[in-house]
């Protein structure tokens, strides 16, 4: 639409408006810029004529005026500054459209309210008519309305910006697609941030492929009603998925969704616990433990679930028992009584009433202590040279006569110790040189004095030799004897001086 001139007055703001219409104001104000000056200049020389140069030429006396009177049917044209006044509210009133029309909130006004946009841009056209054949008090006027409409556009642009938005999404409800992306994108032209705006219209956009997708998964689905596979529902999970990728929100694909992972779980259920049962019927423990973990992990208080388990559990105790048994035996082959003891112990804490871990248990106590024993007087023979310690050793060999034939180690053990003891009884000759200035003395065999040389005869062992000497440093001097050392030499005397 073509658009007359403005009046000239202050420069028009810019407007959200097109190019065209931008171009179409300055003409306009260009235009009527050239008028004005020239109506200007006329009304200028007439008041100066009117004012000055009339009232000295004719002179009315008061007698003699008289009242004009106005025909019917006739104007009565005002007076040349009455005109200006009006003129000059006309082009204020102009400018006041102009910036109104510029204000952001109008906007993409052509997109979201062309219908009252033109009425109020043809209110305007008819003010430029006016004011361009000098009706000032009609463009006026018409300025005025068309102000007034842009107002009206821009304070009830919330409430239509609401009302479009509801319009928008109850057109998507129903899948409207067209009417819902019309509505959308007015909102937005009303509010270019308007996120649920934005929103509103990516659903709508993508809505037309939800619905292709919903329509893949729900044969899909149907489909696996008949043959129970999970090809099916997989497949229609995708579709279902692949829908609320393209719109996260949309109801229908979520309860598909659901409905599709729960007959999922249901299948996968039913797979775990066909599998557990299979595998503790057949002994695979290890399976059947893992298929049924996976079935507890989908419904953990299922009557078969719990039922199963209980099966399982006792199944693998028995297993248990029985492995820790061979176990406990092959140790115990071994002469292993320290491992063989702790497999027993193992077997009682799974059950305390087992008979072959009491008496197995007790067994094996018995021959760790014994080899013990044995082991204490045959990593040191030295202490059989004591009266006490050798006895010990004899009630040892004494109480352990009977050697079971298949533990070998425990009788070389007992062989061994009867040798150091036979041994332990055999003199074994030491003979102490001093220096006669020394007192010698032999812990657990006595003080000896002093002497040059002394002949000892003493059972193999370990014997601590002493010496003291006044005004020297004592000497202490360690010696173990053993059966086959023959003749034993030891010098012994004090020699460092204190």
């Amino acid at each position: 639409m073509q658009h007359h001139l403005r009046p000239p007055g202050q420069p028009p703001a810019i407007t959200a408006a097109s190019p065209d219409q931008g171009s179409d104001d300055n003409k306009r104000m260009q235009g009527l810029y050239r008028m004005v000056w020239v109506l200007f200049g006329l009304i200028l020389v007439l008041t100066v004529a009117v004012l000055v140069i009339l009232p000295s030429m004719v002179s009315v006396p008061e007698s003699e005026q008289q009242t004009t009177i106005v025909e019917p049917g006739k104007t009565i044209q005002p007076a040349p500054l009455a005109v200006g006044v009006v003129r000059h509210d006309a082009e204020q009133a102009l400018q006041g459209f102009l910036r109104l029309r510029a204000q952001p909130g109008l906007g993409a006004v052509e997109v979201w309210a062309a219908e009252e946009w033109q009425k109020a841009m043809a209110t305007a056209d008819g003010g430029d008519d006016f004011f361009g054949h000098g009706k000032f008090d009609s463009a006026l006027s018409a300025y005025q309305d068309a102000t007034k409409q842009l107002q009206s556009l821009l304070d009830g642009k919330p409430k239509r910006l609401a009302e479009t938005l509801a319009t928008g999404w109850q057109a998507l409800q129903i899948n409207d697609v067209d009417h819902a992306v019309s509505a959308f994108e007015q909102v937005l032209a009303m509010q270019a941030d308007h996120e649920d705006g934005r929103l509103g219209l990516v659903r709508a956009t993508a809505r037309s492929q939800v619905l292709e997708l919903m329509q893949q998964g729900s044969q899909a689905q149907a489909q696996s009603v008949q043959t129970r596979t999970v090809e099916n529902l997989t497949a229609a999970a995708n579709a279902y998925s692949a829908a609320l990728q393209l719109d996260p929100a949309y109801l229908p694909a979520q309860v598909a969704m659901q409905q599709v992972k729960a007959q999922l779980v249901d299948l996968a259920f039913q797979d775990a616990m066909s599998s557990a049962l299979q595998s503790l019927d057949g002994g695979k423990l290890a399976q059947a433990e893992d298929a049924l973990k996976a079935a507890m992990q989908i419904y953990p208080d299922d009557p078969a679930v719990q039922d199963t388990r209980r099966r399982l559990i006792a199944a693998q105790r028995q297993s248990a028992l029985n492995g820790l048994r061979r176990q406990a035996a092959q140790h115990a082959k071994n002469e292993n009584w320290l491992v063989a003891a702790e497999s027993y112990r193992k077997a009682l804490s799974i059950d305390s009433q087992a008979i072959y871990a009491r008496s197995g248990l007790a067994n094996a106590q018995r021959r760790i202590k014994l080899h013990a024993q044995l082991d204490h007087y045959l990593s040191d023979t030295s202490r059989l040279s004591s009266d006490e310690p050798l006895n010990n050793a004899r009630k040892l060999l004494q109480s352990n006569q009977a050697v079971p034939g298949n533990e070998p180690l425990l009788a070389r053990k007992l062989e061994a110790l009867q040798q150091a003891v036979r041994l332990a009884v055999i003199p074994v000759e030491l003979i102490l040189q001093s220096d006669s200035m020394t007192e010698v003395a032999v812990y657990h065999v006595g003080r000896l004095g002093k002497f040059q040389q002394k002949k000892l005869t003493l059972r193999p062992g370990r014997y601590t030799v002493t010496g003291q000497c006044q005004g020297y440093r004592d000497v202490r001097k360690v010696i173990t004897l053993r059966p086959d050392s023959g003749t034993y030499t030891l010098l012994i005397r004090c020699e460092e001086a204190i």
